[in-house]
């Protein structure tokens, strides 16, 4: 269990490990240095065991410790036990990997790699050892999502990868359930206790465990004996016709406003996608107010029942839409404008078109039925690399639907305007504009009339207060470049303000959203990721709100995953002072665990409180531009 330093809403207790507990834990991680952080030069002639999901693999190359102290292993017998894409590029010494939705290249000698576009720094290049690939182990955890384990009495790397599994939550069945850190009873002491009838969403699973969500946004593991699958809709009792009657199919239809498409039923999970106002969405299936629904791209996801209007799916309308083809799609003019870009996208005559943003990476879509694309093969892709936008990808998507993609590095908000002589149509893609934005920042902690409160303090001695002001400085800076107006509740150690009234400040403001800036801790050293908070119940004055807020959550939360690669703990409610006190859509977000030793080294460096800063900004432009 996640057990916070001090309470949002005013506990001021900073985290303090005894010197027992520090001491312990100090020997653990001298011991294991030689993996994950540093140690003896001999530790290169060393090898260590390498298991899979609890297989244990046998390469051709063991996995060793080399003189830097990281633990490097072969890349491609992961891969492939994880049924990735691997390839190797000789002329660039590159190897690429595709896993799902994901592209990760790395380069031998190189500590940059690039995910989805994305550069990416690494503390250890690739090498090749033996006519092999090899990779610091913690590049598959950070980029994969994948969980890295050391065991010490057996000298082994123990990576676990959930797996995709259509069981969305569990019920306890045993009287008190243990969930571990890990899928194994080795993993002792358990996080947490559960009683029985407790209801977990389930994130993954690897043979005999479940991965589950945890109330305090951690995640744990508990035993598939233990549990009860729950939320699979109950089987058609549709008469006497058996599999030859089908059920009444329906869509899901948005109302006035876009929704957000989230990865699990609930808010706590991460937004995959934006259904825009109007769209039609096929249903899957129902559960406890929320419906999983299958967007025009394939992509499942879900969304509040409350946003939707259900009706009976009168099934595809195929060649009713359009005239049967006679519209083609003949190529794509791109030019750089003052304000961005204008993406001419050419065809026999102006169209209609249904647009979809999606995330992780950002993307703009564009359907246009009724259409056949008119363009080589070798044409249907156009750099980019400019003003946000890497490239411009057409396809033929359906028989009759040409798709256009927009690839982003920055989220951008789009107009569309009439191409000339009505030869398609005009996009124009822009920065979202935070100008004129009024936006309060509240670095946690500090001295206020009430004393000194430095936060959670971390097994170095770093103050949680320090950090949370370098960030959102650093945060003020961009903002204000970008012509918001920013204000922040303290600019040095002091504050004129209480906890509540940094809320009461920002309504004096009129802001247009508050935004709390912390680091998070927890009595595990182990425990770390990066979360952000929204507070609106249902019911409520503030659940007036409740989209609002949960919209700013997630872009920031998405936005600020992307830029620091930390495990996505994702968007969670609490009733936290400066939440429940502020008028304006309002979020508070834990960067990284200061308690966490890698994570603390990390809040301490300037070049990470950078990008911070930069992915919060990132967030806030998505936030204003939907």
């Amino acid at each position: 269990m996640v057990v916070r330093g001090r309470s949002r809403g005013g506990c001021r207790q900073p985290v303090r490990l005894g010197w027992k507990h520090l001491l312990t834990w100090s020997l653990f991680f001298l011991l294991v240095a030689g993996v994950f952080a540093g140690g003896p030069a001999s530790a290169a002639t060393r090898t260590v065991k390498l298991y899979f999901n609890g297989t244990l693999l046998n390469p051709a190359v063991a996995p060793y410790v080399d003189t830097a102290g990281r633990t490097m292993v072969p890349i491609r017998i992961i891969m492939e036990a994880m049924k990735a894409k691997v390839g190797w590029v000789a002329g660039e010494q590159k190897v690429r990997i595709e896993y799902g939705n994901t592209v990760l290249e790395m380069w031998i000698g190189k500590k940059t790699a690039r995910l989805d576009g994305r550069t990416l720094a690494m503390d250890t290049a690739p090498v090749l050892h033996q006519g092999t690939t090899m990779v610091p182990v913690r590049v598959i955890a950070e980029n994969f999502g994948a969980q890295v384990d050391w065991d010490a009495s057996s000298s082994s790397v123990r990576i676990w990868l959930p797996e995709q599994t259509s069981v969305k939550q569990v019920r306890v069945r045993g009287s008190y359930v243990n969930i571990r850190p890990g899928p194994s009873t080795a993993y002792d002491p358990p996080l947490l206790t559960v009683k029985e009838g407790t209801v977990l969403p389930v994130l993954g699973k690897v043979p005999g465990w479940y991965q589950v969500q945890l109330s305090d946004g951690g995640r744990g593991w508990i035993s598939a004996d233990w549990v009860e699958p729950v939320g699979t809709p109950p089987p058609s009792d549709g008469g006497s016709g058996g599999q030859e009657e089908k059920p009444t199919s329906y869509v899901a239809v948005v109302g006035s406003k876009p929704v957000a498409v989230l990865a699990g039923p609930g808010p706590i999970y991460r937004q995959v996608a934006t259904a825009p106002a109007g769209s039609q969405l096929r249903v899957v299936e129902e559960q406890q107010g929320w419906i999983q629904v299958q967007l025009e791209t394939g992509l499942k996801g879900w969304v509040p029942a409350s946003l939707v209007t259900l009706k009976p799916w009168e099934g595809d309308k195929g060649e009713e839409e359009g005239d049967g083809g006679s519209l083609r799609i003949t190529g794509v003019e791109v030019k750089t404008t003052a304000e961005g870009l204008q993406l001419w996208v050419q065809g026999t005559q102006a169209f209609t078109y249904k647009t979809l943003r999606l995330y992780n990476p950002e993307r703009l879509v564009w359907d246009i039925p009724g259409a056949v694309l008119d363009v080589p093969l070798d044409e249907r892709e156009v750099p980019v690399g400019a003003k946000g936008v890497a490239r411009i990808r057409m396809s033929q998507f359906t028989s009759d639907t040409v798709r256009v993609v927009a690839d982003l590095t920055t989220s951008l908000k789009f107009s569309v305007g009439e191409a000339p002589q009505g030869k398609g149509r005009l996009f124009f893609l822009e920065q979202p504009s935070l100008k004129n934005a009024v936006i309060v920042l509240d670095p946690g902690h500090g001295t206020d009339p009430e004393g000194r409160d430095p936060g959670a303090i971390g097994p170095g001695g770093t103050q949680e207060k320090d950090i949370n002001l370098a960030i959102a400085l650093k945060l003020a800076d961009l903002l204000r470049s970008e012509g918001a107006k920013v204000y922040l509740t303290r600019e040095g150690e002091s504050t004129p303000y209480r906890l509540a009234e940094r809320a009461f400040y920002a309504n004096d403001l009129g802001a247009d959203v508050f935004l709390s800036i912390h680091s998070n801790a927890s009595v595990s050293s182990e425990v770390g990721g990066t979360s952000t908070y929204v507070y609106a119940p249902p019911g409520t004055e503030l659940g007036q709100q409740r989209e609002e807020r949960l919209r700013l959550g997630r872009s920031i939360q998405n936005a600020l995953v992307a830029a620091l690669g930390l495990r996505d703990i994702g968007v969670l409610e609490a009733n936290f002072s400066v939440l429940r006190n502020t008028k304006m859509p309002s979020a508070l977000v834990e960067v990284a665990f200061i308690s966490n030793p890698r994570e603390e080294k990390l809040l301490k460096d300037p070049a990470f409180q950078a990008k911070a800063a930069a992915g919060i900004l990132e967030g806030l432009r998505r936030y204003f531009n939907s």
